[in-house]
């Protein structure tokens, strides 16, 4: 399975999606200091399952996110991709029928990581097993960092051993061992606790067990009182029984009773309703007699409001006769004063009319003479408007005025100012004269209107006078009829007398008659209500009896409802049979007080054996079948537990036979690379600490040319950081991983050392398939690589990342 792609978003400087193809032979990653050259190699490592936030060079693992810019925002989300080819189908055996898998890591803020392989989502111990599977992983020896080639030589021997165990393939072995051991000491601790809680559960079944005999013996006695009870019972339905009987033959006693006072009543209501027939007569007499003399009484002060009435109409026609008269009298003044403003009308209009005719000459000459003015002084006029343009005309030509010209002028304007006041004064005095025959007309106008109005108030008068005379005759006429009415009412009133006399004697003596009946009606009445009260009470005594048989019906209803509720007895005549009574004879039978005595005296028995778990049969049995039940899965965990033994000393034997293997293999190796970069020395590696290999660490022991084998922490940086490389080469030469990336691993060396460290790559990758990813700083090692990758920052705190293709620059340029 071969790496392909790695895919970037969000993930720290690249905030932009971003592609970095892994191609075969060496790819190598150039770029000034900062620019995000070590953030594709912590992408790669943070994908495949790196949960370490400080090997990620972050206080936290939500720092990965990109976090923003001064002209760019920060993002929520960071995504890495993880393209593998598996065309061969050498992958997995799970993901063989996959021509590609892809595995993805997303993490968002405030939601954790989350993995998928194929976008299914997985466990990061999912994706940690593929790539160890795959010898190599986050935490690979293959992927090495910048600045930590040096820790592998300084590194402890335990920890230096991951290398020797993915040189052996059983970096995936391993880490199914610590999986199987994990769910080895869970299983045996699942053990121990099931073993420790069936004690438990088998001590409460001892207990259950003592509890199950106490819960039969309270049975034994709950079953003793249960026939106790059903005898008193009985004996309580029995006694029911009697007392029922004898209320029965009372009632009986009380039917007899009230018969016996109905027949009483019956002839007794006779008799009332026959005095009742008499009294009926003698009462309509007393209310025809009553009738009678409420009318005349009525007659009486009908008579009386009449005669008030009639006084009282007297009065108002006298009244109303002396109010029309003086009205009379004002109409008829009214009338005389309008006949007088009349003729003085009449003479004012036709003196107005007379001057307005003796002054209509008047004013036709004062128009014509206003007239005449007018023309004249136009005249004037016209004639001064010529002397005038004749002047204008002479200044123009520069003509001399002549003294004459002047004189004509002023006696001219002379001429103009008189004609002008004779004109004022004749238009004056017509004005005056046209004033006082408007004011005339006016007045003959007004005089009209007035002489109209006093001509309908003098008629308005005579109509009214007219009026006034016809309602004078009338109540003249109704005071005569008025005044005949006093000697008809007395006349009536001594009539109404006389017969309000007689029917009071007649009436006393209905009255005296009906009070007689009414004596002998009231005696019979009060000896009904006598016989009425007794049989009243009779019913009232034998409703109580009856109410005392139904209540006790009652009683026994709710007694057989008892008995069928706590002693399940659903038939009164099986009570006795299913009792502690069934063998006594009816003679013999106790009485109430004892049988309860014998209840109460078998209760404290059974309150004697103090709390009783009555359910302890049941639950005896629940925990019999959770025993079982646990010791089944006790079974099964045993199986288990020997099944993952067996599979882990399956993984040990199989681990140790592979890393013995490799470790041969990988010494031979590391002495051969070791003396090729070195040009000469010796190198070995040793398995110490333990006899198990698998327990064993890895010491490395080497010796430069001309120096003798020494502490490795003595080396130089540069012979540190090439002895490293010897073993990590010698690894790919035993198992080549698929990928192997070195971040700045040439930093320490020389010109000469760089040179044999490219060419042993050139090597590696003729003989091996491993892909390499090397970011440097160094020209030579830049010169060697099949392609180069740039990352830049053309904007500030984001990285870019730009191609190109050596060989194929090369092929253009030979």
């Amino acid at each position: 399975m071969n790496f392909k792609k790695l895919e970037i978003t969000g993930f720290k400087s690249f905030s932009e999606k971003t592609n970095f193809l892994i191609e075969n032979g060496l790819t190598g990653i150039v770029g000034p200091n900062g620019c995000g050259k070590s953030n594709i190699v912590e992408a790669l490592r943070w994908c495949m399952g790196e949960n370490s936030a400080k090997s990620m060079r972050g206080s936290g693992m939500e720092d990965v996110i990109f976090s923003g810019t001064s002209n760019r925002p920060s993002k929520n989300i960071s995504e890495v991709f993880l393209f593998l080819d598996n065309q061969n189908k050498d992958g997995p055996a799970q993901y063989k029928e996959f021509d590609e898998v892809s595995v993805r890591r997303k993490i968002e803020k405030d939601k954790g990581s989350k993995y998928y392989i194929n976008d299914k989502e997985v466990r990061a111990r999912d994706v940690q097993t593929l790539f160890a599977d795959l010898s190599t992983g986050a935490h690979s020896p293959s992927l090495i960092s910048q600045g930590r080639i040096g820790q592998l030589v300084t590194a402890k021997p335990i920890e230096r051993k991951s290398i020797l165990e993915e040189a052996a393939g059983i970096s995936g072995i391993h880490a199914r061992r610590q999986e199987a051991e994990t769910r080895l000491n869970a299983a045996e601790n699942n053990l121990k606790k099931a073993d420790e809680l069936k004690k438990q559960q088998q001590k409460q079944l001892d207990n259950l067990k003592k509890q199950a005999e106490e819960a039969s013996r309270y049975k034994e006695i709950s079953n003793e009182i249960k026939k106790i009870e059903a005898g008193l019972y009985y004996l309580k339905i029995r006694e029911i029984e009697k007392d029922k009987k004898i209320i029965l033959e009372k009632l009986s006693e009380l039917d007899d009773e009230i018969s016996a006072v109905n027949i009483d009543f019956n002839h007794n209501n006779t008799l009332l309703e026959e005095e009742n027939k008499k009294l009926a007569p003698l009462r309509d007499k007393k209310m025809e007699s009553a009738a009678k003399l409420q009318k005349l009484n009525l007659d009486m002060d009908k008579l009386i409001e009449e005669e008030s009435r009639v006084k009282s109409l007297q009065e108002k026609l006298e009244k109303s006769i002396k109010t029309i008269e003086s009205d009379l009298e004002r109409e008829r003044s009214i009338s005389l004063d309008a006949e007088l403003n009349e003729k003085r009308v009449l003479k004012e209009k036709d003196e107005l009319l007379r001057t307005e005719n003796e002054l209509l000459e008047v004013e036709t000459n004062s128009s014509n003479e206003l007239k005449i003015s007018k023309n004249q002084l136009d005249k004037l006029q016209s004639n001064l408007n010529k002397i005038l343009d004749q002047i204008e005309r002479d200044i123009d030509e520069d003509k001399k005025l002549s003294k004459k010209s002047f004189t004509e002028l002023r006696e001219l304007v002379k001429k103009i100012t008189s004609s002008q006041e004779e004109y004022a004064e004749k238009y004056g005095k017509d004005k005056s004269i046209q004033s006082d025959s408007i004011k005339r007309k006016e007045r003959i106008k007004n005089i009209d209107v007035e002489l109209e109005n006093w001509r309908n108030l003098k008629s308005n008068s005579e109509k009214m006078t007219s009026e006034l005379d016809d309602r004078k005759k009338k109540l003249l006429s109704e005071l005569s009829d008025n005044q005949k009415n006093p000697e008809r009412i007395a006349t009536s009133k001594g009539q109404n007398l006389q017969n309000l006399e007689n029917t009071k004697k007649r009436n006393e003596e209905i009255e005296n008659d009906l009070v007689e009946a009414e004596k002998k009606y009231n005696l019979i009445n009060q000896n009904l209500k006598e016989i009425q009260l007794k049989l009243s009470d009779s019913k009232e005594n034998k409703a109580r009896k009856e109410a005392t048989v139904e209540g006790i019906e009652n009683r026994k209803k709710d007694l057989l409802h008892s008995v069928k509720n706590e002693l399940n007895i659903n038939d009164e005549s099986s009570i006795l049979p299913q009792s502690d009574l069934s063998d006594v004879s009816p003679n013999d039978l106790p009485s109430l007080e004892v049988q309860s005595q014998k209840v109460q005296k078998v209760k404290k028995k059974r309150d004697s054996l103090g709390s009783v778990n009555l359910r302890a049969d049941e639950e005896t049995k629940k925990y019999e079948t959770e025993i079982k039940k646990m010791e089944d899965d006790r079974a099964d965990l045993y199986s288990a537990i020997v099944k993952l033994k067996v599979s882990i000393e399956e993984l040990n034997h199989k681990g140790r036979e592979r890393l013995l293997d490799a470790f041969t293999k990988v010494n031979r190796k590391f002495h051969e690379v070791y003396t090729k970069l070195f040009n000469g020395g010796t190198a070995k590696i040793e398995l110490v600490d333990s006899e198990d290999p698998l327990e064993a660490g890895l010491e490395m022991y080497v010796s430069p040319p001309g120096k003798r084998l020494q502490s490795i922490s003595l080396l130089s940086g540069g012979e540190q950081a090439l002895t490293a490389m010897s073993l990590v080469f010698a690894v790919f030469l035993v198992n080549p991983s698929p990928i192997c990336v070195l971040d700045e691993v040439d930093a320490p060396l020389d010109d000469a050392n760089v040179t044999r460290f490219c060419g042993l790559l050139d090597e590696l990758t003729k003989i091996t398939k491993t892909k390499f990813i090397i970011i440097t700083h160094h020209a030579l090692t830049m010169s060697r690589m099949h392609r180069l990758y740039g990352v830049t920052m053309a904007e500030q705190g984001v990285s870019q990342l730009v191609s190109v293709d050596l060989q194929k620059a090369e092929e253009l340029v030979a």
